[in-house]
């Protein structure tokens, strides 16, 4: 009888298709398969934050997994920004920022640790809104005419209040005054001016419009202006600043973006969930009561809307010399 080594019987096998010699790759696994993070940059309870959670909701039940709001507030929304950059590219963190921390910040912060472009990718304009340009009820101009007449008249006596050096109410109130030719005096915030706002300790303030809209109804505030090209349906008696000055049109905005390097599958899937998402009545008519129109555009659009705001404003912040550093 014939003896055969464990060499021969190996090869033996092996030409027999017997033995497997090279493994299989493992099975990629689908995404989602884990929980999303968004990442919103402001505190619990403001508009980013009530919008963030409307498309937490609708996208997380299209997709099969929960999406977890992760409030990161402060510094103007650096903080989270920064979190989102350094973020992997693995579609499970997404980042909710405004139209100041890709469009403005980047230009007035030399040591910023993110870069709109090189940290992100575009997913989606999610909403826009317009802000109020509101004062104490009692204050002695009543319409954004007079206002701008007494402030021509008296240069650097009327106070205006801002979250800070690059915000929105900061930097529309720099646009205003480059396009009429006044002088305000900018005063800070770590918090909301409005309280200072309808003691008259100064004399206003652009505001958003989730929070403008409930004050003015109440009788706390008066609005003068509105900054979207034409007047609202919220309030339809206020002007709007382009009615005084002319091509003044300057909405907010609220995007949502992820981690540069996230794989453009993933990024298409998030989009079209977060477009059917904005396109619901119910995700609609609750962004509407905060006095912001839904929005649900392609990563494209939104790609050019940023890069838009980010010139409009890097324009403005180098002709005033606008830093924060």
């Amino acid at each position: 009888m014939q003896a055969y080594n464990r060499r021969t019987v190996l090869a033996a096998l092996g030409s027999c298709g017997l033995l497997a010699v090279t493994p299989r790759p493992a099975a990629q696994t689908a995404w989602p398969s884990k929980p999303i993070t968004l990442i919103v940059p402001f505190a619990a309870g403001v508009s980013p934050d009530v919008v963030a959670r409307l498309l937490a909701d609708k996208m997380g039940q299209a997709l099969g997994q929960p999406i977890i709001v992760d409030n990161r507030a402060g510094a103007s929304g650096i903080i989270g920004a920064e979190v989102a950059a350094k973020a992997p590219a693995d579609g499970y963190t997404l980042f909710l920022p405004v139209e100041s921390i890709l469009g403005v910040l980047p230009h007035i912060y030399a040591k910023l640790r993110y870069d709109p472009f090189r940290d992100f990718v575009p997913v989606t304009q999610v909403a826009y809104g317009p802000f109020y340009l509101v004062t104490a009820p009692d204050q002695p101009f009543t319409t954004l005419a007079a206002m701008l007449e007494r402030a021509k008249a008296q240069p650097d006596f009327l106070t205006y209040g801002s979250l800070g050096v690059g915000s929105g109410a900061h930097m529309r109130m720099v646009m205003l005054s480059s396009m009429t030719g006044v002088s305000l005096l900018h005063v800070p915030y770590k918090s909301s001016p409005l309280p200072d706002v309808m003691s008259r300790n100064i004399a206003m303030a652009f505001e958003p419009a989730t929070t403008a809209i409930p004050l003015v109804r109440s009788g706390k505030l008066r609005a003068l202006a509105v900054t979207s090209a034409t007047r609202q349906a919220a309030l339809p008696d206020v002007p709007a600043v382009a009615e005084i000055v002319p091509n003044f049109d300057n909405d907010g905005w609220m995007a949502l973006v992820a981690p540069a390097g996230t794989p453009p599958a993933v990024i298409d899937r998030l989009n079209a969930e977060a477009v059917k998402a904005l396109k619901a009545p119910e995700v609609r008519s609750r962004i509407a009561d905060l006095g912001l129109q839904a929005v649900g555009s392609t990563a494209g659009q939104c790609s050019a809307l940023i890069k838009s705001e980010f010139d409009k404003w890097g324009k403005i912040a180098r002709q005033y010399q606008i830093r924060a550093d």
